[in-house]
């Protein structure tokens, strides 16, 4: 999965952000040990590169790529469906797992409400990532604990490497 064609993080507001591929790997590994990928419907919403939805893919989901960044749902195109517009604001299809890293509400503070609310309403069975420090996502389980490294990829950013606490959440209905 590190070989998929690197997130081209365009948008500091949409709070871009490559998921490394050793998370994204042991993430979905616990996700297919909780729920079985094999020949469910995935929807991967504010895909990037597609990380996420591909490893779906390679454990046996029908994944649909949801992702607002053109050239990064151009990514998504070659992997397979793709939905191209903003989470919130588009009609989404029922699936049986989500599977999202949303923006955290960083640069724009509530930008991982429409992630929330749209995972939700779409699938009984939610995986997402989040900052270890969000107090205000939905009554679930923390199936991973582990850091996000981001590399400095805008001008913002003073050191060369950033590492931020996340917890992988499930959360069903």
């Amino acid at each position: 999965m590190s070989k998929l064609t690197p997130h081209p993080c365009n948008s500091v507001e949409l709070e871009q952000y490559q998921t490394e591929g050793n998370l994204a790997a042991l993430w979905l590994s616990q996700i297919d040990g909780f729920d079985g990928l094999d020949g469910k419907t995935v929807l991967d919403l504010g895909a990037g590169n597609g990380i996420l939805g591909h490893g779906a893919q390679l454990l046996g989901a029908d994944v649909t790529f949801v992702e607002c960044d053109k050239d990064a749902a151009e990514l998504c195109q070659k992997l397979g469906n793709t939905i191209v517009g903003r989470v919130g604001e588009i009609e989404l299809p029922s699936a049986d797992i989500v599977i999202c890293n949303p923006p955290w509400g960083v640069q724009t503070h509530g930008a991982d409400r429409a992630f929330i609310d749209a995972a939700l309403q779409c699938a009984p069975i939610v995986h997402m990532m989040h900052s270890a420090a969000a107090t205000h996502l939905p009554e679930g389980e923390i199936i991973l604990e582990g850091e996000f490294r981001m590399p400095a990829t805008y001008q913002h950013h003073s050191s060369k490497m950033g590492v931020t606490a996340i917890k992988c959440w499930r959360f069903t209905q």
